[in-house]
C-alpha cells in the first residue's frame, strides 16, 4: 500500500475524537490509519491554540505546493553526478 495524504474530512474526524479524549492509537484504528500517522499529524499541524483540522488542511496544503520537486530537479542532478565520475 502506498503513501497517501490524509483527506480533509478525515482531520475533521481525528479533531472530533481527539477533543473526546480517545486516544491516538484508538483514533488511527477507527479511521483504519496507524496510530503514527494521527501521532504526527497532530505534532504537524496542530499551533499553540490546538488542533483545527481547517488550519491543518492550509497548512498540508502549503508544504505540498513548496515541496522540493525530486522530478524536476533529478534529471539535472544525475548529470552533474555523472559528470563528475569521468
Amino acid at each position: 500500500m502506498g503513501y497517501r495524504q490524509l483527506t480533509q474530512i478525515q482531520r475533521y474526524q481525528i479533531h472530533a475524537r481527539y477533543d473526546l479524549g480517545i486516544s491516538q492509537r484508538q483514533i488511527g484504528r477507527e479511521l483504519g490509519l496507524h496510530g503514527s500517522t494521527i501521532s504526527r499529524e497532530l505534532r504537524r499541524n496542530a499551533t499553540s491554540g490546538g488542533y483545527d483540522p481547517e488550519q491543518a488542511q492550509t497548512l498540508s496544503d502549503h508544504r505540498r505546493r513548496t515541496a522540493w520537486k525530486w522530478t524536476k530537479r533529478l534529471p539535472s542532478m544525475i548529470a552533474a553526478v555523472v559528470g563528475r565520475l569521468r
